[in-house]
């Protein structure tokens, strides 16, 4: 199987199994497109435009949108890749903030899926995550990891609650090994047919990591997992982890049954979201439409030509966060990212800087822009971006923008930078402030690289009136 190399081994030389490299790219998790809304509609948006105040957003016709819901809530199983992406603020009963995700992915194209699952616990200034890799065709099969038949009760999972083998961490790299004669032994757990090789450092000799390539069945409790070969000192242990999506038939952005388990990377703490969500109100509508064109009409279907991108911003939640032995009741307003079709490559990452709000004036947007290389805009200067606005009533706006990044931190564990403070100008609009509600919000991601997202609070003005909301920061390394 051949796999990218990753964004700091461009060779993908020194991690090898075997003859196969074993690398997986995720510097561009999420696709933030370009300001495509804009240009390909102009001028319909400027008929809608007429008569409306000179600095106000741009309202976009219904008529464009290309989104059709129920149906499009499904999985599409032409589209090369494809998620379903939960985030947002929840609040315990004792006003406690605590900052989540939980998102589920597939990237037909490159050959695997992957989820994420973080809590941030603000008062006491913590933070849990894990990522996991699943590979086909035991750890994924993308013809049926998600629910493509709008007759049939909505589904999305990866990972399984009643296999406790998910993934594989190294502990202890050791060293001296070599990849034609070390192995991976998989045993007790009461399970079977678990597969799984050791990425091994050519230069040191060290286990930097293990692919699962079958997660087997039946195991009811943790394996113990072994490493032989001609090295010494490595070892590795069995991780339990899941997401699974559920909704009922007929409208499935109604009781969204969401359960995600992570065991913290650093800490081996274990946190189950159990969630009930109910979306309020019309979706939001990425670039005002919900599609953007990639590429050439004419090189492909419309799932590998185009990037389709809604939210659901109005998500009224509750349930329960199990942290450690401590189950907390939990509700909150949350927001739910469903996006398909073409999206890059992994020769061409796609990296960003986002910023979402749900403002108390009933406003909701996501603003972001993109960046070229390895370093992202630097603190102080602005640089444009392009916001995608949901009025009250429903109605969508797109509208060109600015955001500065300020307030610098440097992750200990990756060395990656990144900004805690942004300032977001909407042409005169609006001037808005996103502060991180935490410092270290990252996910490092598996074989190199690393991004944030987070909570955050926003503050400033908005068509003249002072406001305040909920926030989300996101920042690809």
């Amino acid at each position: 199987m051949s796999v990218p190399p990753t964004r700091r081994d461009p060779g993908g030389s020194r991690h090898a199994r075997g003859n196969a490299v074993m690398h997986f790219h995720l510097p561009f998790l999420r696709g933030r497109g370009a300001a495509h809304g804009v240009a390909e509609h102009a001028d319909k948006l400027q008929a809608a435009a007429k008569g409306a105040p000179k600095d106000s957003p741009l309202p976009i016709p219904s008529i464009l949108s290309g989104i059709h819901l129920p149906a499009d809530h499904y999985m599409h199983r032409d589209a090369p890749t494809e998620w379903w992406w939960n985030i947002g603020t929840l609040t315990a009963a004792d006003g406690r903030t605590f900052g989540f995700e939980i998102n589920a992915v597939a990237y037909k194209d490159r050959g695997f899926g992957f989820t994420q699952i973080m809590l941030t616990d603000v008062a006491a200034q913590a933070h849990y995550q894990r990522s996991t890799i699943y590979v086909p065709p035991y750890g994924v099969d993308f013809d049926t990891w998600a629910q493509s038949d709008p007759t049939r009760d909505w589904h999305v999972g990866l990972g399984r609650i009643d296999n406790r083998l998910s993934t594989i961490d190294v502990t202890n790299g050791g060293g001296g090994y070599d990849a034609a004669t070390t192995t991976v032994e998989i045993t007790c757990g009461g399970g079977t047919q678990a597969v799984a090789y050791p990425v091994v450092d050519a230069l040191t000799g060290a286990i930097s990591s293990i692919q699962l390539t079958n997660p087997g069945r039946g195991y009811t409790s943790l394996p113990t997992v072994t490493i032989k070969g001609k090295g010494k000192g490595a070892k590795a242990k069995a991780v339990h982890t899941y997401v699974t999506m559920d909704a009922p038939w007929g409208d499935p952005t109604q009781n969204m049954a969401i359960v995600a388990l992570l065991n913290d990377e650093e800490t081996d703490r274990e946190v189950l979201f159990d969630l009930m969500l109910s979306q309020k109100g019309p979706p939001f509508l990425v670039w005002g439409t919900g599609k953007a064109q990639m590429l050439p009409a004419a090189s492909g279907i419309p799932l590998t030509t185009n990037n389709f991108y809604y939210s659901l911003t109005n998500l009224q939640a509750t349930g329960t966060i199990k942290l450690g032995d401590a189950v907390i009741p939990v509700t909150g307003v949350t927001w739910m990212d469903h996006e398909y079709g073409f999206f890059g490559s992994s020769a061409a990452p796609v990296k960003w800087l986002l910023q979402d709000a749900q403002l108390d004036n009933g406003w909701h947007l996501s603003n972001f822009c993109i960046f070229q290389g390895n370093k992202p805009p630097p603190l102080g200067k602005p640089v444009d971006s392009f916001v995608s606005l949901r009025g009250p009533l429903g109605q969508m706006y797109v509208q060109k923008s600015t955001m500065t990044p300020s307030n610098g931190w440097r992750s200990k564990r990756t060395g990656a930078n990144y900004a805690l403070t942004f300032e977001v100008i909407i042409d005169g609009f609006a001037d808005l402030t996103f502060e991180a509600l935490v410092k270290n919000q990252e996910f490092p991601l598996p074989n190199n690289g690393s991004i944030y997202e987070g909570v955050a609070k926003v503050t400033g003005t908005f068509d003249g009136k002072n406001v305040t909301g909920k926030g989300w920061i996101e920042q690809a390394s």
